[in-house]
């Protein structure tokens, strides 16, 4: 008899479980137990539950801006003041292009100050934000709990009151994990629920008003320089003469124009002659085993130059050089360089010429 009563006390567990899950009425008629206690209603009786309202608010906003310089920093300051977080940031583009998207969490009652917040700084095109009653489902999943926790305890005291078959205890042991596990999942997803309640999510997608971030680049990088010409054979002229000279660079160090002008020479009898001059168009490169380029400070290079000279007679001039940048940054670069020259026409000669020089950015 008593193993008969056993069995149909498991039977019904699994069918008032059902029930239960179902309605509190079908637990009520069911064989799983009494009725949960009537919930209180807004009339004090017990025929109609008051269930509090429960929203799960989600939205995107999409913002275009004119200054972006500033406006992610902002963004967070203004969420983790209004007790929210950012869950997620990726920011994009540089100097031709820039977006951002982030997805926030906030209270509820700070979706508004800031999404008005965002207004400010720029121009919403677009704005979606829904409000999902998940009242009733939390209702269900609280109920489903409850009921299933008085199944566990019941099933706990029948283990307790002795005198069941080891097969009658594997199946209550086998009934309570399948229970627990139920009561553990749905007590899971309640708190996720819940938390989808207490902060509200919102996708920010920030893009630049004209699509791309205008940064001011040079056109062209003109510079002055001081420079020297030795001549290694000068014969009866002067070996050395100073001067200075004008330098254009289109793509700085890659290719430039370079006019020197130096100064005239005395004869014995003290006479001047024509100044000397070397006009050459050519270009250098950076070593990547010395930095490329990319140091504000010592940036070696190397390169070659041809042209027109004028010494004495007009010239055809080969060089080639070597340099280094003294001091680099995004507006002046001031550099240092030696070029082994050769004047080639009806006579030939050779010199070496130093130089100084500051350029621009323009």
């Amino acid at each position: 008899m008593r193993n008969a009563l056993v069995a149909v006390f498991l039977l019904g567990c699994g069918a008032g479980y059902k029930a239960s899950a179902a309605s509190p009425m079908a637990q009520a008629s069911g064989n799983a137990g009494p009725p949960a206690p009537p919930l209180p209603t807004a009339s004090g009786g017990n025929a109609s539950p008051v269930i509090p309202e429960a929203l799960v608010i989600e939205g995107s906003v999409f913002l275009e801006v004119g200054e972006i310089k500033d406006i992610v920093p902002a963004l967070r300051a203004q969420v983790e003041g209004a007790g929210g977080r950012i869950i997620a940031e990726n920011v994009s583009g540089g100097e031709e292009s820039w977006s951002a998207t982030l997805k926030l969490r906030l209270p509820p009652d700070k979706v508004e100050p800031v999404i008005t917040f965002l207004a400010a700084r720029g121009d919403i095109t677009s704005k979606v934000i829904s409000a999902t009653d998940v009242s009733k489902q939390l209702f269900d999943q609280e109920l489903a709990i409850k009921n299933l926790r008085t199944t566990f305890d019941r099933l706990a005291k029948l283990m307790e009151t002795g005198g069941l078959q080891v097969a009658q205890i594997l199946e209550i042991e086998r009934e309570m994990t399948r229970i627990r596990g139920q009561i553990d999942q749905l007590e899971g997803d309640q708190r996720y629920l819940k938390d989808r309640v207490a902060l509200a999510t919102l996708d920010i997608h920030i893009t630049r008003r004209d699509g791309a971030v205008e940064v001011a680049q040079a056109k062209v990088y003109p510079g002055a320089r001081a420079a020297m010409l030795t001549l290694f054979d000068p014969g009866n002229r002067e070996r050395t003469r100073f001067g200075a000279g004008f330098v254009l660079h289109t793509l700085f160090r890659n290719a430039s124009l370079e006019v020197d002008i130096f100064q005239k020479e005395r004869d014995e009898a003290g006479t001047d002659s024509s100044s000397a001059l070397i006009a050459t168009f050519g270009g250098a490169a950076y070593s990547d085993f010395l930095g490329g380029g990319k140091r504000k400070f010592l940036n070696p290079y190397i390169g070659g130059r041809l042209g027109y000279g004028y010494l004495d007679s007009s010239r055809f001039v080969l060089q080639g050089e070597a340099g280094v940048e003294l001091f680099k940054s995004t507006y002046v670069i001031v550099d240092v360089s030696a070029r082994a020259t050769g004047f080639i026409g009806k006579a030939t000669d050779l010199g070496l010429v130093t130089a100084a020089g500051v350029s621009i950015a323009f």
